[in-house]
């Protein structure tokens, strides 16, 4: 979550329903009209809720750095000082 959302109880709401949905194995029909009836109170809801839904696709879409470090062969030998980013 960023800086900019800290605090906001619309957004908090929206990231965690978007977490609900892809974090646990069932996310059943109550679940579902519970949802719909929290993105229907109020147009914000909406809107934060498509947000966080991006920032969760987006962010699958990042490698880690770990796993970039490893493709990059950094992790191959950290004791061989070739290596490490910082050698000559």
């Amino acid at each position: 979550m960023t800086v900019e959302h800290e605090g906001d109880p619309v957004w908090q709401a929206a990231w965690n329903w978007v977490q609900r949905q892809h974090e646990r194995e069932q996310f059943d029909d109550a679940a579902l009209a519970e949802l719909v009836a929290w993105l229907k109170l109020d147009p914000a809801h909406r809107v934060a809720y498509n947000k966080a839904s991006r920032l969760w696709l987006l962010s699958g879409l990042i490698p880690s750095s770990m796993q970039d470090d490893d493709e990059a062969g950094l992790h191959e030998n950290p004791d061989d000082e070739a290596c490490r980013p910082d050698a000559d």
